[in-house]
């Protein structure tokens, strides 16, 4: 099947993905060729690349290891290994995903069969496939590493978490940033983790916290989180035992807003401005953006930036945040929302899983 062909049929059942990658047509996903690989037919001929002929050639056979967190990164995955060609084999997390299932099932027939799911990795696996895509904690990221053939391409998503800063319009920007941590239960890379605001936003952390707590409950109250184990909702009740410690005696230095009777949103104000992971599960920090030293302010967890957002969002940014690491910039509000063009973990998608034949 030639590429034409591949993305009018993926075209057409676009209402399979759409919720996981945002809304394509064929000519989206043409589009999209043609930006990464230079030409939409790449795959079917040689096209001009300076001085020579170049063909893309795709993966004989590829491997997608997906996360349980959310069915994201499965969708997302199996779009890109199917606009290039490959023949994909998903292994999925213990538990499943039911949702990416039941779109691949309904797939039509000539899709189907490019795609196999499996609960664990084939015996063979080592020499089955030449390309193998992993999203994952580091750890099994670092077991792949050891275990993937040299022979064997390997492409690595590793744990991600994304910040807010806001600058002003408070009460939208709550808004907002209520939508950006709750979307998912904030299982994804794209979730907020913290909110800051700078000094010119027109109110203090605090104030924004609260702001934010009345947006969060509202959020909830027509979008409930999901259920949770016994395990994550003690590590969230864990997190905000020690805030109201920490308030007992600093309350100047933090502060605490959450459900009452459940832990199904949790607002925290710190006034440190060190980068908080959250425990998830619609639990966000509020802090003061630093007037200087930037990174080493935020601290270490900044090696896990993904995206920055931004109210109100300039186009333009300065440096200081584009050297701050963050792959995606956006506004406030769209973070869970990336384009399909977007470079994932700053790498181009589709162009990272092809080689390339040079004729000439």
């Amino acid at each position: 099947m030639i590429t034409r062909e591949r993305i009018a049929l993926l075209g057409e059942c676009s209402a399979l993905f759409s919720a996981w990658t945002g809304p394509f047509e064929t000519a989206t996903l043409g589009a999209w060729l043609a930006a990464e690989l230079g030409d939409e037919e790449a795959l079917e001929r040689p096209v001009p690349h300076g001085p020579l002929r170049c063909q893309a050639r795709a993966p004989r056979s590829l491997l997608h290891v997906v996360s349980g967190n959310t069915p994201h990164a499965a969708f997302q995955a199996l779009l890109r290994g199917l606009v290039v060609g490959a023949r994909n084999m998903v292994k999925l997390p213990s538990s499943g995903l039911p949702d990416f299932e039941q779109a691949v099932a309904q797939l039509p027939p000539a899709l189907a069969a490019m795609v196999d799911l499996v609960n664990e990795l084939p015996p063979g696996w080592r020499e089955e496939f030449d390309f193998v895509a992993v999203f994952g904690s580091d750890e099994t990221l670092a077991w792949f590493q050891e275990q993937t053939p040299p022979k064997t391409r390997l492409l690595l998503h590793g744990q991600k978490l994304s910040i807010a800063l806001v600058g002003g319009d408070l009460e939208h920007a709550a808004r907002l940033a209520a939508q950006d941590v709750s979307l998912f239960d904030q299982q994804g890379c794209l979730s907020l983790h913290d909110v800051y605001l700078t000094a010119e936003a027109g109110g203090t952390p605090a104030q924004f916290a609260a702001l934010l707590a009345e947006e969060m409950k509202a959020f909830n109250e027509h979008t409930p989180r999901a259920p949770l184990s016994p395990a994550d909702s003690g590590a969230i009740t864990t997190v905000r035992e020690s805030i109201r410690f920490a308030a007992a005696s600093e309350p100047d230095a933090y502060a605490l807003w959450g459900s009452v009777g459940s832990t199904d949103w949790t607002v925290i104000h710190e006034r440190s401005p060190t980068l908080k992971i959250s425990p998830l599960n619609r639990v966000v920090y509020v802090k003061p953006w630093p007037v200087s030293g930037t990174r080493e302010a935020l601290g270490p967890a900044l090696t896990h930036l993904s995206t920055l957002a931004s109210h109100p969002f300039d186009p333009n940014p300065a440096s200081d945040l584009l050297a701050l690491g963050a792959t995606r910039l956006c506004p406030l509000g769209e973070t869970q929302n990336p384009s399909l063009f977007w470079h994932h973990d700053g790498r181009p998608p589709l162009a990272s899983l092809v080689t390339w034949v040079d004729l000439g």
